[in-house]
């Protein structure tokens, strides 16, 4: 953080965007339909985060199976990249992902808004006078720039923008020890008749893993497999990097070499192994490692593990989600992999449940003109791993791009009207039932 710094401006806005994932994309559309001049800031050279650069292969929990709980920004994406997909429905709770797709439906739904999109840069820190951030610093390929704002968003994933900015935050388990990241894997060339047909007699993937672990060269209980899309193509979640805090540059750079020796390791495997991928080719590993934890920004309010349990619901909801407690073990320790299933198992929600998100859990502590979307909330680590995954980041996202639009007069998110911003989402299309009561004020 640095109180002032003399450099040129890059772009200036009412709000900015800092990270083009799910949160930021979803948060610079919210903001941009709500009237508000918007700059959206992405370190690559791609919108979609995770869905495209980082190639995770499914959409996860759309729906509770009742309510379409991300509906809204985030059903218009996956809707929108289904039927240029030429996929007839949108599969609610485990939707495949094209993410070449998916980056063009991002880059026309943006422009159709309005939205400044700025690519290949990336945010190094931010310029905070007293609990005001007056601008972020950014690396360009023509050096340090800066981006001015009324309102900001932290889309980062990781809570760059607010850790720079003096945000207190909490990192991992009561050890610092963050889940294990994966670096999924692109396939082309998968015969799918044969690779379905083996799954129907239980012959797939999943299951043969477990039948030749031991003669494989890796210390991983489990895969998850590869979800298709296309003609013989395909995404894979497979495996696990251990040992890798994402806010370390040694331990990112190591965690993107090993990902590339474990996904080798395992298209062997799918090579010999598997049905349908005699043939198929690995085509690409991610140019984002798939950080699933790392920094937890403190906010007004700390969404809880006793909140989830109790599907609790607040006056200042401004989402609602579903998915269950999935903590991925942070060593390869079989033991440890069992009860990540048995723990979702255990907290998984019945059809229609849910729970409800604050716009309190969005604000950080400290700063007047700050929001975050996405998995670095303010949340305890059991929420988190709930709230982690796309579907949830988009709900989040267009939260705190509505909320930082209407706060962009006063410079002041704590000042946004509640019963105005539910309004407003509902409008954009958000799931949000009544609370019996609508409130004009937050915090």
């Amino acid at each position: 953080m640095i109180p002032e710094l003399d450099l040129p401006v890059l772009a200036e806005a009412e709000v900015a965007v800092a990270g083009a994932g799910p949160a930021g994309v979803a948060a610079a559309l919210a903001a941009a339909r709500s009237g508000a001049r918007v700059v959206l800031l992405e370190q690559t050279g791609c919108c979609g985060g995770m869905a495209t650069s980082g190639l995770v292969p499914v959409f996860i929990h759309i729906s509770d199976r009742v309510h379409r709980v991300a509906s809204g920004i985030c059903y218009e994406l996956v809707s929108e990249m289904c039927r240029r997909m030429e996929v007839p429905a949108v599969d609610e709770i485990w939707q495949h992902i094209h993410p070449e797709v998916l980056k063009r439906v991002c880059d026309d739904k943006l422009a159709e808004a309005g939205v400044e999109l700025l690519l290949a840069v990336k945010v190094a820190d931010v310029i905070r006078s007293g609990g005001r951030i007056d601008a972020l610093a950014v690396a360009t390929s023509r050096g340090l720039k800066k981006v001015t704002a009324s309102i900001f968003v932290d889309a980062t994933g990781d809570g760059l923008v607010a850790a720079a900015a003096g945000v207190p935050f909490e990192l991992g388990d009561e050890a610092g020890r963050t889940m294990s990241p994966s670096l999924c894997v692109q396939y082309s060339n998968i015969n799918l008749d044969r690779m379905r047909e083996a799954e129907r007699r239980g012959e797939g993937a999943g299951q043969l893993w477990f039948r030749y672990r031991d003669e494989i060269p890796l210390d991983e209980y489990h895969i998850v497999g590869v979800s298709e899309y296309g003609s013989g193509s395909g995404s894979g979640n497979l495996g696990h990097i251990y040992g890798v805090d994402a806010t370390d540059e040694r331990d990112v750079t190591r965690g993107y070499v090993e990902g590339r020796r474990v996904a080798e390791i395992i298209h062997n495997f799918y090579r010999c192994r598997v049905p349908g991928y005699e043939y198929a080719d690995l085509t690409a590993t991610a140019a984002l490692l798939g950080v699933r934890e790392s920094r937890r920004i403190c906010g007004d309010y700390r969404l809880c593990f006793a909140d989830y349990l109790a599907r609790r619901h607040f006056a200042d909801d401004i989402g609602c989600f579903c998915y269950p407690v999935d903590i991925h073990a942070s060593t390869p320790d079989a033991a440890r992999q069992k009860r990540v299933a048995e723990r979702m198992r255990e907290t998984a929600y019945l059809p229609g449940e849910n729970y409800g998100i604050p716009y309190r859990a969005l604000i950080p502590r400290e700063v007047t003109n700050l929001l975050t979307a996405g998995r670095c909330i303010s949340t305890d680590r059991e929420v988190q791993s709930s709230l982690r995954v796309m579907p949830a980041c988009m709900i989040t996202g267009a939260a705190a791009g509505a909320a930082a639009a209407l706060a962009a007069g006063t410079g002041d998110v704590r000042r946004v009207s509640i019963g105005l911003l539910r309004r407003k989402l509902r409008g954009l299309g958000a799931y949000l039932p009544e609370t019996g009561t609508e409130p004009d004020t937050g915090g």
